[in-house]
């Protein structure tokens, strides 16, 4: 599993299971690890939808291309998730039967150091919609909002 601090509270009067919780923990630590492209395409299932700001990708191709796109600029980065507000909405996704669908709503912090030296401080709220396939977790969509903190 991924550092600890890559760990986002979570309700206390609410059941997470563990699994979910590794899952998001692990997705952030390959965020930040360049490294590791195709690994975080994978976390996606083949028809998913990513919205990261004003960028979006529907399907694992423009996916692969949204994360390249990532580190464009970024020398490194760093997610602090902090809190994950969970909710199971029984057929939530639509149709086709593919999975139980769990979704939430998160928020963190980014420190970026840009490839010309600018440190970068983004805070982040997103929305994700998880599915299990097959005893795998996968996201179906997954978009955060940034707001860029004054320097």
């Amino acid at each position: 599993m991924a550092s600890s601090s890559y760990v986002p509270a979570f309700p206390s009067d609410y059941a997470v299971d563990e699994k979910v919780k590794g899952y998001i923990a692990n997705f952030y630590a390959t965020s930040d690890d360049r490294s590791k492209n195709e690994e975080w395409v994978d976390y996606f299932l083949p028809d998913a939808m990513v919205i990261v700001g004003d960028k979006s990708a529907k399907g694992t191709e423009e996916i692969r291309r949204l994360r390249h796109g990532m580190w464009e600029q970024v020398e490194s980065r760093r997610h602090k998730p902090e809190k994950v507000f969970p909710g199971s909405f029984g057929g939530v996704g639509g149709g086709g039967g593919e999975g139980v669908a769990a979704e939430y709503m998160l928020h963190g912090s980014l420190d970026l150091v840009m490839k010309s030296g600018e440190q970068q401080a983004v805070s982040w709220a997103g929305r994700a919609v998880l599915r299990d396939v097959d005893g795998k977790l996968k996201y179906q969509l997954y978009q955060v909002y940034l707001h860029k903190k004054p320097t």
